[in-house]
């Protein structure tokens, strides 16, 4: 019986261990399936994940390559202008060296030389004439302007380019004094727009510039009457005059010279005034009209507003005035502070090679104020043109100037903008 019962224990047992082993195994085997395909789809997610990476990469580096493709479409350059240069008396005595009898203007240059240099073109307007030493009066400030050569060279060395020579003063010595200084320039290795020693071929010039053509035209709405009592030759061979045959005319052949941008340099309106005269709305809108892109506008000697122009489906950049770039135009000598600030005037100019278009960017307004001041122990002016943002803070100004300096910044800011002007 106990025999029996033992071997039935057994069994039993042997029962439970079996049973427990294949639970073992069940469990072992659904932990094993389990992993693996835990592990595959690790490995499926991770052959997708590198998948997706080298897709990535791979956009990244098309979107680079294309990016790469377009800069090299993109040509990029800068414009910088100014308004009118003009040397009165006590300016020339200032920069006279009784030593060497010659004169030296650098220093009056020199602040905003930086700024000229960086740029890939830069004009001003050249209000005074350079008819030489032995024109009958000599060198001298208003009402008929003649300055030294040396005027020229520091021009030259502050960065500048191009000179426009077409305004009220052309003719202040008469037309050998207008065709002296077209040579004088030329000769220093600047050029001169608007003003011609002989009858000119054409009234375009044309700047090519890192692969940018640019036309750059000049005109003035008066001559004086000084000057023009003192010429007999045909005015026409001699200046630009602004009149809406010739501009448009002048137009027409900058587009057939493919020209990319054409900037109009206009000495117009009426001095001391910061309102718009009704001949240059009436201009602007002509050129804009008919395709300039830039408008840059001198002659009243105070800053006029600036912005974009829209004429239908035109548009243009246009400042009706940079004010003075120097003189001794001031307060103290015309009782009207204005006259002492300035703006350069910075474009930045793309053009895409791939579809031949050209931009105007950006517009960069730099105002500057005229410093003049007698030195301890000098007994001639020292004149500088700052830009009005770097010197606020310099300690070499002094603090009886800092308070003008803001009020020109406040003054000239107030009128400088990018947003399109708006048409009555």
């Amino acid at each position: 019986m106990r025999s029996t019962q033992n071997k039935s224990n057994v069994t039993k047992y042997i029962k439970i261990i079996l049973s427990v082993l294949i639970i073992a195994l069940l469990i072992i085997g659904g932990f094993y399936i389990k992993n693996q395909l835990k592990t595959e789809k690790t490995v499926q997610t991770n052959e997708q994940s590198e998948t997706e990476d080298e897709v990535t990469d791979q956009n990244n580096e098309a979107e680079s390559e294309q990016d790469e493709e377009e800069k090299k479409d993109v040509i990029d350059i800068t414009i910088a202008a100014a308004g009118d240069i003009m040397f009165h008396d006590s300016q020339l005595e200032s920069a006279y060296d009784k030593a060497s009898d010659s004169y030296d203007f650098t220093s009056v240059f020199a602040d905003v030389a930086p700024i000229f240099s960086e740029a890939d073109l830069a004009l001003a307007n050249f209000e005074t004439t350079t008819a030489g030493p032995n024109d009958g009066e000599g060198y001298r400030g208003y009402p008929t302007f003649n300055s030294p050569d040396e005027t020229i060279d520091a021009i030259k060395a502050s960065g500048i380019d191009v000179l426009t020579t077409a305004n009220n003063h052309s003719l202040d010595t008469g037309s050998e004094g207008l065709k002296r200084t077209v040579e004088v320039i030329r000769d220093k290795g600047l050029t001169s727009v608007g003003t011609y020693d002989e009858k000119p071929e054409s009234r375009v010039h044309i700047e090519e510039v890192e692969g940018i053509k640019i036309a750059i035209l000049s005109y003035t709405e008066m001559i004086n009457d000084l000057g023009l009592q003192t010429t007999n030759d045909n005015l026409d061979d001699m200046i630009n005059i602004m009149e809406k045959n010739t501009i448009k005319e002048d137009i027409a052949e900058a587009k057939d010279l493919q020209a990319d941008v054409i900037i109009s340099f206009v000495h117009w309106g009426e001095e001391y005034i910061e309102d718009l005269s009704p001949s240059q709305v009436e201009f602007a809108d002509l050129m804009t009209e008919e395709g300039v892109d830039i408008i840059l506008g001198s002659h009243p000697h105070v800053i006029q507003q600036s912005g974009f122009l829209q004429i239908e489906d035109q548009q243009s950049y246009v400042i009706y005035s940079m004010g003075n770039f120097v003189s001794n135009q001031r307060d103290e000598t015309i009782d009207n502070p204005l006259a002492e600030d300035g703006v350069i005037v910075n474009l930045d100019i793309q053009k895409n090679t791939a579809t031949n278009e050209t931009t105007i960017e950006k517009v960069e307004h730099i105002p500057t104020w005229v410093y003049r001041n007698k030195e301890d122990g000098e007994s001639t002016y020292t004149y500088r043109i700052l830009p009005i943002e770097q010197f606020l803070d310099s300690s070499e100004i002094p603090n009886i100037f800092k308070e003008r300096m803001e009020n020109s910044l406040e003054a000239t800011s107030s009128k400088m903008s990018e947003d399109v002007l708006e048409k009555e």
